[in-house]
């Protein structure tokens, strides 16, 4: 496939918004300035009848939380302020930690895809460790509670000392109360993949759950996925999620902050880390960034679609091959930045 095509279809995946897609946040619609509470219900959309739901995103007099303009490559992103001294989400304390959220789903399912952007900035304070946003569902268990009859489950992702990565897993027999690290080494197959302070990374993650052929006592076969800038790093498929078939991947857990609990984990100085593109989807999701080192590209496609005019287009098949001419259509069509404009079908 050539770049043509590959930048093409790589757009495509990312940003068209289809039946599949469960939440899609990239804050082009936001104003530089605070990010609190109301934005995030807003753009966090969540499922009414869930009564599970938590923003906290308000904290510190909204100096925790913020949108600030990164560039022409990614836009419009959010800046999450990580305060010195601070561990532990601490949501009723001052100062509390960075922020939070807890988004039911307004689609469930046995098989979901997460993903998003992540940039932490000169000067970020990995110390031991620190939490990240992942899926979850039922109770979505954290912190020390350890579930006991497969009633919820999380999947967040880690930074550890020296910005290693893992995905800390809540499950049925899991050793740890605080939850069981799986390192983003592919099983011991790769090096030890880490996250890079001053670079955009790309993180996505696939939970599918396990089998229940017996009521109360589901199969060993969950399994999380992992991919870091496009290359797989982890594939567990060993979990008991869940011991009854009612339970699916049903949040998606904005959860982030330094800590563990005590003061070794703490920053020494006020740290910040950016996000962008928060996907869920039950299908599929884009694993890798663009030529430039992240998914800008296609945002720009994506932010100049919205602005595009109806006429005709060049349509493309996914393997590249072109099909011919066509009327614009907006959720798949992309302009390509000499004015042309492209779309992609099956």
């Amino acid at each position: 496939m050539n770049k043509y095509a590959f930048f093409l279809l790589c757009a495509s995946a990312a940003f068209a918004q289809t039946a599949d897609t469960v939440s899609f946040v990239n804050f082009e619609n936001r104003e530089v300035g605070v990010y609190g509470n109301a934005e995030a219900k807003e753009d966090f959309k969540r499922n009414t009848t869930d009564k599970s739901w938590w923003y906290a995103m308000d904290k510190n007099n909204g100096e925790n939380s913020k949108i600030v303009y990164d560039g022409v490559a990614h836009g419009n992103v959010l800046q999450l302020k990580y305060p010195k001294g601070c561990v532990g989400p601490n949501d009723n304390d001052t100062p509390a930690c960075a922020a939070q959220i807890i988004q039911p789903l307004v689609k469930t399912a046995d098989t979901m895809w997460s993903a998003y952007d992540i940039f932490f900035e000169d000067g970020f304070e990995f110390q031991l460790g620190g939490k990240l946003p992942g899926l979850c569902g039922g109770k979505c268990y954290t912190g020390n509670a350890m579930p006991e009859t497969g009633d919820g489950w999380s999947a967040r992702i880690m930074w550890r000392k020296g910005g290693n990565a893992v995905q800390l897993i809540y499950f049925m027999g899991q050793k740890s109360e605080y939850g069981d690290d799986f390192k983003w080494d592919l099983g011991g197959k790769n090096p030890q993949a880490q996250f890079t302070i001053g670079k955009w990374h790309r993180i996505v993650n696939k939970v599918s759950m396990n089998t229940v052929k017996t009521p109360g006592a589901g199969d060993k076969n969950g399994r999380v996925q992992a991919w870091l800038d496009g290359e797989l790093v982890l594939d567990v498929d060993t979990l008991r999620l869940r011991d009854y078939d009612t339970l699916h991947v049903d949040k998606f857990y904005l959860s982030t902050f330094h800590g563990g609990s005590s003061a070794e984990w703490a920053p020494t100085h006020d740290n910040f880390i950016r996000f962008d593109n928060f996907t869920v989807s039950t299908d599929s999701i884009a694993v890798s960034l663009d030529n430039a080192g992240g998914v800008g590209l296609n945002k720009r496609l994506w932010r100049e679609n919205r602005r595009a005019d109806s006429k005709p287009v060049e349509i493309y098949r996914v393997n590249g091959s072109r099909v011919g001419r066509g009327l614009h259509t907006e959720s798949k069509t992309l302009p390509l930045k000499n004015g042309r404009l492209v779309k992609v079908v099956q």
